[in-house]
């Protein structure tokens, strides 16, 4: 009998030992999936008498793919850690409990990352993906309600995992109105279509060993932006654009005292700006987008901070 996707799950956990197989311990509550094992297996193509490939032999893998989910501030916590803001994430309160990461010099460093196991339930079949890094988030609003996709890349594949029960998720998803946008201090009505990316580049590397999985995960250059649409009603924000004036911007999604996601661009740039006359009845907007910039005398581009009942060990 052939499954649907709803009958699937996507479960993770932190891991002991990098890349080493854990039983998952959360559930996430993803839309969509395409997490995957990639291989470069070389073809054998050697001239001995036939122009046909004699076969492939064994070569490098790893795993890449994303995961699109509902922004709960408890799962959002441990793609955090296993990410290369992870590296400087500090935990505070004592429940609800915040966790503190900020993308400044000390997250530009090769460390011993922590990393997740994720698993796949598709069909009833097991798949397990280890050493699981993310290495871009992308927050974006769905119906109005905030959303998250994680950019994964992962070592390798594993066939240890055994389809079982999923537990749902008991914390309730952020509500459209549950979402305030700050721009340079000031609360904006005025914006919509509003997408928040951070991508860290990352890339699997492998070193001549003896595995076939790769030996680690590679981030290269951090690049954040926000992209959003104005109701056009004065000039302001074009003169900003102008004058190359950094802007900050403050995403808040907040459901309750222990379930908060806030994102701080601390000195952004405004890369486009760009407002045109479409169609006839179509409202007139400027279309916008702001790109992470080190500014002044901060130490960081960017601060995302979670508040969540769950007390998460880092390290």
């Amino acid at each position: 009998m052939v499954d649907v996707a709803g009958g699937g799950a996507i479960g993770f956990a932190l891991e002991t030992t990098h890349g080493s197989y854990i039983a998952p311990t959360n559930w996430a509550t993803v839309t969509s999936e395409s997490l995957r094992e990639v291989r470069s297996d070389p073809w054998r193509k050697p001239i001995i008498g036939q122009a046909v490939t004699l076969g492939k032999v064994e070569g490098k893998e790893h795993v890449e793919g994303s995961l699109t989910m509902e922004l709960l501030a408890e799962t959002f916590v441990y793609f955090l850690i296993a990410s290369r803001w992870g590296n400087n994430i500090a935990q505070g309160g004592s429940g609800p409990y915040t966790y503190t990461a900020k993308d400044d010099a000390a997250v530009h460093v090769k460390t011993n990352y922590r990393s997740l196991t994720i698993i796949a339930d598709r069909a009833g079949i097991g798949f397990a993906y280890l050493g699981c890094q993310a290495t871009s988030f992308r927050f974006f609003l769905e119906d109005g309600i905030p959303m998250v996709e994680v950019g994964i890349i992962g070592r390798h594949q594993s066939e240890d995992y055994t389809p079982g029960s999923p537990t749902i998720p008991t914390e309730t998803p952020f509500a459209a109105n549950d979402a305030v946008l700050q721009v340079s201090g000031s609360t904006r009505s005025d914006i919509d279509s509003l997408e928040i990316s951070f991508d860290d580049n990352g890339e699997a590397v492998h070193n001549i060993t003896s595995s076939a999985g790769a030996d680690y995960v590679k981030f290269g250059e951090h690049e954040g932006e926000a992209n959003f649409e104005i109701d056009f009603e004065s000039k302001a924000d074009y003169a900003i654009w102008v004058a190359r004036t950094s802007q900050a911007l403050t995403y808040v999604a907040t459901k309750a005292a222990n379930q908060k996601v806030d994102i701080d661009m601390h000195g952004p740039l405004y890369d486009t700006f760009e407002v045109n006359l479409s169609g006839i009845g179509d409202q007139v907007k400027a279309s916008a987008t702001l790109k992470s910039a080190y500014i002044h005398a901060d130490t960081a581009s960017t601060t995302i901070i979670v508040t969540t009942a769950a007390n998460i060990t880092l390290a």
